[in-house]
């Protein structure tokens, strides 16, 4: 048999957590059923035992070498090259750690991996660190009053321009109580979400939906009235807007303003990161950048581009969508990110100060669930052989790895 074909190992992938759909589980079974071998690779790669022994034997050898007992394994020993072997160990990898109920990819570097036994796993990261179970954030309303909103983890929390509203799971109403007199209704309040919470909604009095992550805030009027419809925010939003074009949806963020009628678009404008990237979902969206009111660019964003401002604005006509809106569906995703973008995601994810020792210039590649203990997360990303860390507190020290 020839290598997988495409996208077939993406979808045993999906089969392993649980997100592929009706059509493409049904292209593979069509895959799996078309041949012994194809059943017999099925079979293996979703056998964690199996797995397991076969990640142990490529810890025993140099790169090549494992890939070469992977692919005889296989029957396939040379079919599998490049960027290839690249794949197949990205997806035995994410069986193995499937059985945590994580899944993840990385690419490795030529390095052995050597495990570092010298500190036991408590003496290394500490006290174990858990990932957020509730929705959190201080609701400040125009006339100061602050209010703070925590739902139980059996509860679901709805956050309405004019109203707070606590359900049961089924659906029955707990509370239900008004931001706002009606006097108050153009006056501005602030939904601010801390890190060390899950992401968190709110519903605009127009219809448009959306998603805050944990270090942001949106500000925002309990009703829209005049001929637009304006908020502001910090740090990291998914919109879900709701058409109107007679009233066009402005957000503005950190010296940009982008503006729609009815669209999806993802805002990361984070203080604390070298630039703001606007990336547009479905629609079409406008998007300048102003220095003291002056206006430096202007772009018409088209569905799949992204805006990166910073002094200027440079359009990238085909970003990832993926990665970009994995925040929303609870996974952390990086293609070739630099380590202190990853940091800056899992330190508002855990509530974490951040320092480094040393310089790490690689790029990572991962994708793993947000929805487990750091210490894990850890292990993983120090699988790579390209950093260490150590938990002092609250505090993760970051440190360039030097093979012993």
């Amino acid at each position: 048999m020839s290598n997988l074909p495409f996208q077939i190992d993406e979808l045993i992938l999906k089969f392993l957590n649980k997100t592929i759909t009706p059509n493409e589980h049904f292209v593979l079974k069509e895959w799996i059923n078309s041949s012994s071998t194809n059943k017999e690779i099925f079979e293996n790669l979703t056998n964690k035992e199996w797995v397991a022994t076969e990640l142990d034997k490529m810890y025993e050898f140099e790169k090549d070498a494992g890939w070469e007992t992977i692919a005889a394994s296989l029957k396939h020993a040379k079919r599998i090259a490049g960027k290839k072997k690249r794949k197949w160990f990205q997806m035995v990898a994410a069986v193995v750690l499937f059985a945590l109920s994580i899944g993840f990819w990385f690419y490795k570097t030529p390095n052995k991996i050597i495990p570092d036994q010298n500190l036991s796993q408590k003496e290394r990261f500490g006290a174990e660190i858990m990932p957020p179970e509730i929705n959190q954030a201080i609701l400040t309303l125009s006339n100061g009053k602050k209010i703070i909103v925590q739902n139980d983890p059996k509860k679901e929390l709805i956050i309405h321009a004019t109203a707070l509203t606590l359900k049961t799971n089924d659906g029955n109403i707990i509370s239900k109580d008004r931001i706002n007199s009606k006097k108050e209704v153009l006056a501005q309040n602030t939904l601010a979400v801390p890190k060390g919470s899950k992401p968190l909604q709110l519903l605009l009095a127009d219809g448009t939906m959306t998603w805050i992550n944990a270090g942001s805030s949106l500000t925002f009027p309990s009703e829209f009235i005049g001929k637009e419809r304006k908020v502001s925010m910090t740090g990291e939003v998914f919109f879900k807007v709701a058409k109107n074009k007679h009233m066009p949806f402005k957000v503005n963020a950190n010296g940009t303003e982008t503006e729609a009628l009815g669209t999806q678009f993802n805002i990361n404008a984070y203080a604390d990161q070298p630039n703001t990237k606007i990336t547009l979902v479905e629609g079409s969206i406008r998007v300048e950048k102003r220095v003291s009111k002056l206006l430096i660019g202007s772009l018409i964003v088209k569905p799949n581009q992204q805006v990166i401002a910073e002094k200027e604005l440079t359009l990238i006509k085909e970003a990832n969508i993926e990665e970009t809106t994995a925040w929303r569906d609870g996974q952390f995703y990086f293609e070739g990110a630099d380590i202190k973008v990853v940091m800056n995601q899992i330190s508002k994810w855990y509530d974490l100060d951040v320092a480094y020792k040393g310089t790490i210039n690689s790029s990572f590649v991962m994708k793993i669930s947000k929805d487990v203990p750091l210490s894990e997360l850890l292990k993983i990303m120090e699988m790579t052989d390209l950093v260490r860390f150590k938990l002092e507190g609250k505090k993760i020290i970051v440190m360039s790895y030097t093979k012993p």
